[in-house]
């Protein structure tokens, strides 16, 4: 078959009647393939412990001269104006990596995972799970504005995908393994089990499914215990269990996401500026150069907002605990957003999860003591809105919304901000939607020619049955009937597709138009079995579309015969690959027939 096609699973057909029904639902191999994700998962997490580990020993070296493994923030540095100068080397180091070995390197990661699944059949280099990490703890050891979680899932999808490569796995459970490397890295980063998930449904496996869900889930719940065997079962960010003064004060929340929402059309609109900057520098070697510009830049930024080096994970913590005067909180938040576009605009590397949430936490801690002022009994905590607004600004960015409401709600413990959280992500995806094609996640993607998707729903092919395609008014023949005597019956122009059945009514084989003009020149004392081919896909009632169509790209054939049974395949209808693509026609025009309905509507009530 074509390389260029999609991936195309051989796996059993799982939807036909089965002894016992054994794997009807869920595929057999599903088990192995679980197994082998508990591995990954476990993999994910130490991984993603390493490069915390790594991470610390950088910033003690670079910033204060030791070495060192203890947790530590580049921010309380007494460096001076040579603090300019660390981010610098660590960029022109990074540099030097993306240059010499390995191009990936450079950005946040997650594009590169998701271009590896949708366009590279799920295959990511050996060099990528190696020097990623490496790449990654030099830049925010140095300084970098960055999380460590977008690199760390980068390197948990490396370790799944060249595990599926090296056990010799189809191109799609590749692709399950590296969303469940990607979702170890997540959730062993923040103790956060369900994030980890979803951001492998959201951003990388583009579906819902139990065969990939599963395995994907276990992971998660690996990576997850360690990190806790490490760090234990003290919270990342703890902090006090909020709530609401009353449901009035939800419309707060709601219009704080329409503020959140512009932020993040801010961000992204301002990281694809300076990556076009950045990228037309009249300079040779621009790779090396670049990110040590950058970095330059985002040491003059740290020398007078010294909380915007590292991954601020305790700047989140002094937001989410009110310890932050309001002008503080806004000029960190500004501070941050200009040193995260700048330093991975330039070309470095580093996750945008951990900034996003200063950023938004700092804005949106701000919106709240504004209307504490307006509305003094309306205001729960200024630290409540800190938390919503985190959630909000990273799902606007990142297109992903559930992953972000989870991860907030993972970290409070707390249900009472699940109301907030909804309401507030969801109208700041929404706007972000409205004003804005691609997002952080997609635009290098797109800026490469590449189409990127993040919406996805059920395809009209698993939605439909064979019946509800196949035309049940058609012909057969038998098999012993000779050629000329069909052909004084009939015209071969004026047949399409004929089963070819026994004496007894089971099905033999197909013939077609071309078929009985070819044997129209040659033999017509040839008997119709002669002439029955077998390149057609035998299907039941009650199949899928899309498994059908499957078989039929497997066996690169047009022709589908609907029969009785297995014990009875006795034709009952037939499906030509025009029948099959009829679906997409009616679902587009479904969908056309919803915007006329508005349009109609909205005419109505302007009118």
């Amino acid at each position: 078959m074509d390389s260029t096609l999609p991936d195309v699973e051989t796996a059993p057909r799982t939807d036909l009647p089965k002894k016992g029904n054994f794997g009807v639902a869920l595929e057999p191999e599903v088990v192995k393939i679980s197994g082998y994700a508990l591995l990954v998962g476990l993999i994910g997490g130490l991984v993603a412990e390493g490069l915390l580990e790594l991470i610390y020993l950088f910033t003690n070296i670079f910033f204060y001269g030791k070495f060192s493994f203890a947790i530590t923030s580049p921010a309380y540095n007494h460096l001076g104006l040579w603090v300019i100068l660390i981010p610098t080397i660590g960029g022109f180091l990074v540099g030097l990596m993306v240059y010499f070995w390995e191009p990936t390197l450079k950005g946040h990661g997650i594009p590169e995972a998701m271009e590896a699944v949708l366009f590279s059949h799920s295959r990511m280099r050996l060099r990528v799970a190696f020097l990623k990490p490496l790449a990654t703890a030099l830049a925010i050891g140095t300084g970098g504005p960055f999380g460590a979680e977008g690199p760390i899932i980068q390197t948990g999808a490396a370790f799944g995908s060249l595990f599926g490569q090296a056990v010799g796995l189809t191109p799609y459970y590749r692709r399950v393994l590296l969303a469940a490397g990607a979702a170890a890295g997540m959730a062993a980063t923040f103790t956060a089990p369900l994030a980890g998930i979803l951001v492998a449904v959201e951003l990388l496996l583009f579906e819902f499914r139990a065969r990939s869900f599963i395995p994907v889930a276990l992971a998660s719940a690996v990576a997850t215990g360690v990190r806790i065997h490490f760090a234990g079962w003290t919270p990342l960010f703890p902090m006090e269990a909020y709530k609401m003064t009353g449901m009035s004060e939800l419309w707060l929340f709601g219009a704080m996401g329409i503020l959140m929402g512009g932020v993040g059309i801010g961000m992204i609109r301002a990281l694809f500026w300076t990556e076009d900057f950045f990228d037309h520098l009249p300079i040779k070697r621009a790779l090396i150069w670049s990110p040590a510009i950058g970095a330059a830049m985002l040491g003059v930024i740290g020398y007078f907002y010294p909380r915007v080096f590292g991954t601020g994970y305790d700047t989140i913590r002094d937001m989410l605990n009110n310890r932050l005067t309001t002008g503080s909180m806004v000029g960190v938040s500004i501070a941050k957003f200009w040193a995260l576009v700048i330093s991975l605009g330039s070309g470095t590397t580093g996750g945008v999860f951990a900034p996003s949430l200063i950023v938004g936490g700092g804005i949106g801690g701000a919106y709240a003591v504004a209307c504490q002022h307006l509305f003094p009994h309306l205001v729960s905590n200024p630290a409540f809105y800190a938390l919503v607004a985190m959630a909000a600004v990273f799902a606007g960015i990142a297109r992903a919304p559930f992953t972000s409401i989870v991860f907030l709600f993972e970290l409070s413990h707390n249900p009472n901000s699940l109301l907030p959280l909804i309401v507030c992500v969801m109208v700041s995806d929404g706007f972000v939607r409205l004003f804005s094609r691609d997002s952080i996640m997609t635009g290098k993607l797109v800026k490469r020619g590449l189409i990127i998707l993040q919406d996805y729903s059920v395809p009209v092919l698993m939605r439909a049955r064979i019946d509800d395609v196949m035309r049940k008014q058609f012909s057969i023949v038998q098999a012993d009937m000779e050629l000329r005597d069909f052909l004084k019956k009939a015209a071969p122009e004026n047949v399409e597709l004929l089963p070819v059945v026994q004496k007894d009514g089971l099905l033999l084989g197909v013939v077609e138009p071309h078929d009985l003009l070819k044997a129209d020149t040659q033999d017509h004392h040839c008997t119709m079995q002669e002439l029955a081919r077998q390149d057609y896909v035998r299907a039941y009632p009650g199949e899928l579309v899309d498994r059908v169509n499957r078989e039929m790209l497997l066996k690169n054939v047009e022709n589908v015969v609907v029969v009785e049974s297995h014990q009875s395949p006795k034709p009952i209808g037939i499906v030509r690959a025009n029948d099959i693509l009829q679906l997409r026609r009616w679902l587009v025009e479904e969908e056309s027939k919803e915007v006329r309905e508005r349009a109609r509507s909205l005419e109505k009530t302007i009118g």
